[in-house]
């Protein structure tokens, strides 16, 4: 029977057979997985027949890349991609914040009528509006805020006046609230001879938030506050108690018991406030801003001229009466021992050196006259440039009917007025303070 012969040939068959076999498991298991994002069915790499000595050595290559295994390599290329994918959003400029209102907005037909007002016909007095608008709004909300009011309160001076501390209507309603002079001395605000603090933007903010929380506190809607600052409680309380609703919008549709600027109000107002709060939505991009008012206050006597302040202060007086609006006159209130002026927040220093320097008698000019036969305070006062309140109030005289010949009086005048006698010092004239 014949043997059956082991042929070493074929032996070493099956073992090249068996190595390549093994190799080619560790080349497909070795294979980086698919980046998410990437074709699923990547092109493989072109096939190559290796040498049977070659084989551990190219087994060991595919193995090792840079001292890591090839599944080590493929997550430390994803790691790289995911911190680049970091990198540029990082570098990816924020989104702008959403534009958020603290009072009810409604957006109707009535509201869209003015936002296209205030973007063609009125278009002119609205971007000076804008452009005073960062002046002082800043103050209103910060006051506002203070007084657990919403902030958005503070565009209803940007209907009212346009943030202009000078302006006075028809009706002589006064300043950057418009307060009506009855209801602004309600609110704490002094009205006199000397000043009228309707036109100080921060005390008339003061006063409009305790008026405004009254209101809210009325009629528990902002919409009917608001419109109650413009007609008055009693006209919008009895508009509401006929229609039997706090609902201002339906209130507002009843032309019998609103006037047409009453009625007007609430959507001027929205529209007036969503366009001051996103202006490039609505086509107001090249608005020049004025700059925030920086001010400090310090305390110097009454009757100190304002020309004086500005000197010491290293300014015009322009600066000092744009920042102390509500001074009537040239010079502080005479009949205050000191009253708290508005300087540059950078210039105070430099004022209180300067002003320490300065000789009481000539922090203002008093002139002495002789008054003569036939004169009155009227033509007096006239004849030097000054208010006859302000010559009343220093001389304790009660009418301008009567002055008697040959009767010394105390004139306040500005510096160039020369008729008369120097008076040493106007704290003998001063009158006695209010108890």
């Amino acid at each position: 029977m014949p043997k059956k012969v082991k042929h070493h040939g074929q032996k070493a068959g099956h073992i090249k057979h068996a190595l390549y076999l093994v190799f080619c498991i560790l080349f497909i298991l070795l294979l980086p997985l698919p980046v998410p994002g990437e074709d699923n069915d990547p092109i493989l790499p072109e096939q190559h027949t290796y040498p049977e000595e070659a084989l551990p050595q190219q087994i060991q290559e595919n193995i090792e890349v840079n001292g890591n295994s090839k599944e080590q390599a493929a997550v430390f290329e994803e790691d790289r991609y995911i911190h680049k994918l970091d990198e540029l959003i990082a570098e990816t400029p924020d989104e702008e914040e959403e534009i958020t209102y603290d009072v009810p907005v409604v957006v109707n037909d009535k509201v869209e009528f003015f936002i296209r007002y205030f973007q063609t016909r009125g278009r002119k007095y609205f971007e000076k509006w804008l452009a005073r608008s960062e002046r002082y709004l800043p103050m209103l909300k910060e006051i506002l805020r203070q007084n657990n009011l919403p902030e958005d309160l503070a565009y209803i001076a940007l209907i009212e006046s346009g943030f202009n501390p000078n302006a006075r209507s028809r009706a002589r309603a006064v300043g950057i609230w418009q307060f009506m002079k009855w209801t602004g001395k309600k609110y704490g605000l002094t009205i006199d001879l000397w000043v009228d603090e309707r036109k100080d933007p921060e005390k008339a903010t003061w006063a409009a938030a305790r008026y405004l929380k009254n209101l809210y506190g009325l009629f528990n809607s902002w919409h009917l506050a608001a419109a109650s600052y413009n007609a008055g409680e009693g006209r919008i309380m009895r508009a509401v108690r006929k229609q039997k609703t706090d609902d201002f919008w339906i209130v507002a549709k009843q032309k019998k018991l609103l006037k047409r600027e009453t009625r007007d109000y609430i959507p001027k107002y929205i529209a007036a406030m969503l366009i001051a709060k996103d202006p490039e939505k609505y086509g107001f991009s090249d608005i020049e801003y004025a700059p925030q008012l920086a001010y400090e206050k310090v305390s110097i006597p009454g009757a100190t001229d304002l020309r004086v302040i500005a000197k010491a202060c290293e300014c015009s007086v322009e600066e000092i009466k744009e920042l102390n609006p509500e001074l009537l006159r040239w010079f502080t209130p005479p009949n205050l021992d000191e009253y708290k002026i508005k300087l540059p927040a950078e210039k105070t220093e430099v004022f209180r050196a300067n002003f320490a320097e300065i000789p009481p008698q000539e922090r203002l000019n008093f002139l002495v006259h002789k008054v003569k036969k036939g004169e009155t305070l009227s033509t007096i006062a006239k004849r030097y440039g000054s208010p006859v309140e302000a010559i009343l109030h220093l001389n304790r005289l009660k009418s301008v009917r009567y002055v008697k010949a040959g009767t010394d009086i105390v004139v306040p005048v500005r510096a160039g007025s020369r008729p008369g006698k120097k008076l040493a010092s106007p704290e003998a004239v001063r009158p006695p303070q209010k108890g």
